[in-house]
């Protein structure tokens, strides 16, 4: 999953100490930050996460949710899609399949 948060910079100071706080108490079992990337112009920090349910990444995010706009996209790595797609293709035009 990635997200991209969004927040108002004179939030800055309060985002980072609840950051701080969470990161403390350490991520939900089924959840793990892959990479972050703050935006250089500030005010946008773009996460990379490997979730096992949506659960795990709202006990993560909701402590923010007053502070940040989040925008989720559930991403796959590339190679893992083009199987995906194979995989599936295959299935759509197997014989047993036929109407």
């Amino acid at each position: 999953m990635l997200d991209i948060t969004t927040f108002d910079p004179e939030n800055t100071m309060e985002l980072f100490k609840r950051w701080e706080q969470v990161e403390k108490m350490g991520s939900p079992n089924g959840l793990k930050v892959i990479n972050q990337w703050f935006d250089a112009g500030g005010g946008r920090v773009i996460t990379l996460f490997d979730v096992e349910t949506v659960k795990d990444y709202m006990t993560y995010n909701l402590p923010f949710a007053d502070l940040c706009q989040v925008d989720v996209f559930p991403v796959i790595e590339a190679e893992d899609f083009k199987i995906f797609v194979a995989h599936q293709m295959g299935k759509l035009s197997s014989p047993d399949n036929s109407p």
